[in-house]
C-alpha cells in the first residue's frame, strides 16, 4: 500500500496516534513508523475505582513504510497485537504517550518499548523493548530486552537478546544488590523473527523462538 502522508494510513474510525522518522533502508530519505489507534467510544469504560478512572480498550497498530524517491510512502510492515490491550483499568497503559521513547528510528533501528504495571492482581512489573532492522525487504527483530521486578520480593531479572550476534545476557538478583552478576550464552540461530509475525509484546516469549544453548563464555 502506498500513500502520499502517514494520515492515508490511517483507516475510518482510526487516529494517528504517534508517528516517528529515520532512514531505514540508507537511502538517505525519512522514512516512516506510526502508531494507528482505533478511536470506538465504546470501547472507553469507566473504572471500578482500581486504577485509572477511564480504561480506553481501542486496540492500536503499527505501521512501518519507507520513502520513496518520487514521493509518498510504501508501507513494508504492520503488527496489530505488539502493543497489548491490556483489559482493565487497573493496568497502566502498555506505550506512556508522554514519552518520546516509546517509538523511535536512531541509526536506522526502529525500537518499541512497552511497560507493565497493575494496580491490583498481580505484583509483577516489566519493561521490554524490541528492536528492529531491515534484512534485505524484511523488518525483523534483531534485539529483545526485558526488565522484569516482582514488587513484593524485590526480585529482578534481565534479559538482553542479540540476534545479529546471537548472545544473551541474563543478570539476576534483587532490586537491592549493589552489583548483579552478568551470565553470558550463545542462542542458536533460528529464521528471522519478522516484524509482522511478533504477536502480543506481553506474551512474547524468547524462549519459544530460539533454542538456547547451555554453554557459557
Amino acid at each position: 500500500m502506498n500513500s502520499a502522508s502517514a494520515e492515508g494510513f490511517v483507516p475510518d474510525g482510526w487516529y494517528l496516534e504517534k508517528s516517528v522518522e529515520g532512514d531505514l533502508d540508507k537511502d538517505g530519505l525519512p522514512d516512516l513508523a506510526i502508531i494507528i489507534r482505533q478511536n470506538d467510544p465504546e470501547l472507553v469504560i469507566e473504572g471500578n475505582g482500581f486504577g485509572a478512572d477511564q480504561y480506553d480498550g481501542n486496540p492500536r497498530t503499527i505501521v512501518v513504510a519507507l520513502k520513496q524517491t518520487g514521493g509518498g510512502y510504501l508501507r513494508i510492515a504492520q503488527n496489530d497485537q505488539i502493543i497489548p490491550v491490556t483489559g482493565g483499568a487497573m493496568f497502566d497503559d502498555p506505550i506512556d504517550n508522554a514519552s518520546d521513547g516509546s517509538l523511535t528510528i536512531d541509526k536506522g533501528v526502529i525500537r518499541l518499548n512497552i511497560g507493565f504495571w497493575a494496580s491490583a492482581g498481580t505484583w509483577d512489573m516489566f519493561n521490554r523493548t524490541f528492536s528492529f532492522r531491515l534484512k534485505g525487504a524484511q523488518l525483523g527483530l534483531i534485539g529483545y530486552d526485558n526488565h522484569h521486578v516482582h514488587r513484593g520480593s524485590g526480585a529482578l531479572n534481565i534479559v538482553s537478546i542479540n540476534y545479529l550476534t546471537w548472545r544473551k545476557k541474563t543478570e539476576s538478583g534483587s532490586i537491592e544488590d549493589d552489583h548483579v552478576p552478568e551470565v553470558w550464552s550463545r542462542i542458536s540461530r533460528k529464521p528471522l523473527i519478522l516484524f509482522d509475525d511478533i504477536g502480543s509484546g506481553y506474551e512474547f516469549d524468547p524462549d519459544k523462538t530460539s533454542l538456547f544453548r547451555q554453554d557459557i563464555d
